[in-house]
């Protein structure tokens, strides 16, 4: 079978017109819909996309007899660069649909973004804080030549001496990261945003696994695998999968694992007793 999966919400225009919904399976033909022209809500710019043709905008996943092409969205991105002084470093900052910092000619930071644009800068003690405006806010801290957080941001509290950030990451734990910044100290941890106990059914013990591997809180996962799995040591949990910033459930057991529109990988769970007892890498 071949299925189309989309990452944003529209319509597709192939030999007729049809509504698309983010991350719903559609069955297609490929002689029906090898070609189209997509129109994205919220931009006004359709995109053509070819289905069988190599395209930042198509990712072709095989799983056995099936097929899935997801679709990305085609941004025209808005080019803007400025220079930054911090610590007697130049720093040549440029965004469009990614963030690129370099200091003093070296790369530092190359971050995938969407519609943001630059809104300023501060240094505050040892940090250089620049800020990004848009429908989520962004923060890129840099300290030295080294990025220490770069993240959207949902919420920001500011007293004399002290300054939180915190991205919300709609996960099925309702996670959220916090950037803390207290007079020449930082940090950065998870919190839960709700008290809610939860009550795990084991059909989704390998999303909430997969939900806290991106989100870092490796103690989690390691009490949803069985005595055998167990780690000591639960960071090297993050050893066992490739870095990946969403992942789309075939079925209940099987997982497409995406980085930046490419493949990161394919996993399968086996599951008893709501423990993982295995992980298959396909």
């Amino acid at each position: 079978m071949n299925y189309l999966v989309s990452s944003f919400d529209g319509a597709m225009l192939c030999e007729k017109c049809f509504k698309i919904i983010k991350w719903v399976k559609y069955k297609i033909e490929l002689d029906k819909v090898n070609d189209g022209i997509i129109f994205a809500n919220g931009t006004s710019i359709p995109f053509v996309f070819s289905l069988n043709a190599p395209s930042e905008n198509v990712l072709k996943v095989s799983h056995k007899h099936d097929n899935f092409y997801f679709l990305f969205q085609d941004f025209i991105p808005q080019y803007f660069h400025t220079k930054i002084k911090y610590k007697n470093k130049e720093i040549f900052l440029s965004v469009s649909n990614t963030i690129n910092i370099t200091i003093d000619g070296v790369l530092i930071c190359e971050e995938n973004v969407e519609n943001i644009k630059f809104s300023h800068y501060e240094t505050c003690e040892n940090l250089c804080l620049i800020y990004f405006s848009g429908k989520r806010n962004y923060l890129i801290a840099l300290q030295d030549d080294k990025v220490c957080f770069s993240s959207y941001y949902d919420e920001c509290n500011v007293s004399e001496n002290e300054k939180y950030f915190m991205c919300k990451l709609y996960d099925s734990l309702n996670h959220g990261t916090v950037f803390h910044i207290k007079e020449k100290e930082h940090s950065n941890y998870l919190v839960y945003l709700d008290d809610e106990e939860l009550n795990l059914k084991q059909e989704f013990v390998p999303f909430v696994f997969l939900d806290c591997i991106k989100a870092g809180n490796f103690k989690y996962c390691n009490e949803l695998l069985n005595e055998n799995l167990k780690l000591e040591h639960v960071d090297d949990i993050k050893k066992f999968f490739p870095e990946f910033s969403f992942y789309y459930p075939i079925n209940e057991k099987t997982f497409i694992l995406i980085n930046k529109n490419t493949l990161a990988g394919i996993y399968e769970f086996e599951i008893e007793n709501n423990l993982i007892y295995n992980i298959k890498e396909n």
